[in-house]
């Protein structure tokens, strides 16, 4: 996951805004504790939605607590109590995705790039495996994930679909682990397919100018058959297919997204799921530089709203 999923912040009421850095500063929380303090800096606004939503199908709510950290001594935040279910699975939802990310950017990046990702494979492949021994049911999702798009990307006739498939079916298996509840188990397994279909073809846009420049595989270069330099009108004919396809796929998620049964967060996963999603398609089509967790800044570290 990279950052795409996340509020709309001018939408959020005060209290809104301080529940969603108080989830957010959980999860960072429930990484240090479990995968060490470097596991912290994987943290993004992906995750953060994930453990909203599951912790908004909980019965059960710890309710919230103020304390102070090393990042920022001089300020009390809010967090939630000691939670022993969402907050540590999604804590290793994060290194597992994480080390697969990484090892992915070893098998894509060439030189120098290559070589600084394989200095960290070591650190992330020791959180990955301690994820998967703490939740079994994250054993192997992104070892297989980045072995399905390998051969995905191989094959020459690759459509958007089927470039999609992995990413849709790993973030379905994370998903529905969000609730014991068999028909929740299917709706955010459903809802979760969806998502991770999103979230590729969102990055896959952003990624155009990279991928074109480094020949790395991207399925809308592949679909508009772009070579060389991309010219301002295979640029917007490629937009308005993907903004298209974007648009259809967050329909349908959000189809899935009214079947389930909120018990609480319910104003900030709506505005995530009906704004914040298309917030960030646009920021995307409309920025030169990928930075998606740079604007909007929701941490700790930014501005607070009171």
């Amino acid at each position: 996951m990279f950052g795409y999923i996340r509020p709309s912040i001018g939408e959020l009421r005060v209290k809104e805004y301080e529940t969603y850095r108080a989830v957010y500063c959980s999860i960072c929380h429930a990484l240090k504790e479990h995968f060490g303090v470097l596991s912290t800096l994987s943290l993004n606004y992906d995750f953060t939605f994930a453990a909203l939503l599951g912790l908004a199908l909980q019965d059960d709510f710890p309710g919230y607590e103020s304390f102070t950290c090393a990042a920022h001594p001089l300020r009390k935040h809010q967090r939630l109590k000691e939670e022993q279910h969402t907050l540590p699975y999604i804590s290793g939802c994060v290194v597992s995705m994480v080390h697969a990310k990484v090892a992915d950017n070893i098998a894509d990046a060439k030189g120098l790039k290559s070589a600084a990702y394989r200095i960290t494979l070591p650190l992330t492949a020791r959180a990955g495996k301690k994820a998967d021994s703490l939740f079994p049911v994250l054993a192997g999702v992104c070892q297989d994930m980045n072995r399905q798009q390998a051969v995905v990307e191989a094959a020459p006739d690759t459509s958007l679909d089927a470039a999609a498939e992995p990413s849709a079916h790993a973030l379905s298996k994370m998903m529905t682990a969000l609730s014991e509840n068999p028909m929740e188990q299917r709706i955010l397994e459903r809802f979760g397919y969806l998502l991770g279909r999103w979230i590729y073809f969102v990055d896959a846009l952003d990624d155009l100018e990279d991928d074109l420049k480094d020949n790395g595989f991207n399925p809308f270069l592949r679909k508009f058959q772009v070579t060389g330099e991309m010219t301002d009108e295979q640029k917007q004919q490629i937009h308005q297919y993907g903004r298209e396809l974007l648009n259809i796929t967050a329909a349908e998620m959000a189809a899935a997204y009214e079947l389930l049964e909120l018990k609480r967060f319910k104003g900030i996963l709506d505005n995530i799921v009906y704004l914040g999603l298309t917030a960030s398609m646009e920021r995307v089509f409309n920025r030169k530089n990928k930075n998606p967790q740079s604007s909007e800044d929701l941490s700790p570290s930014s501005a607070s709203l009171t």
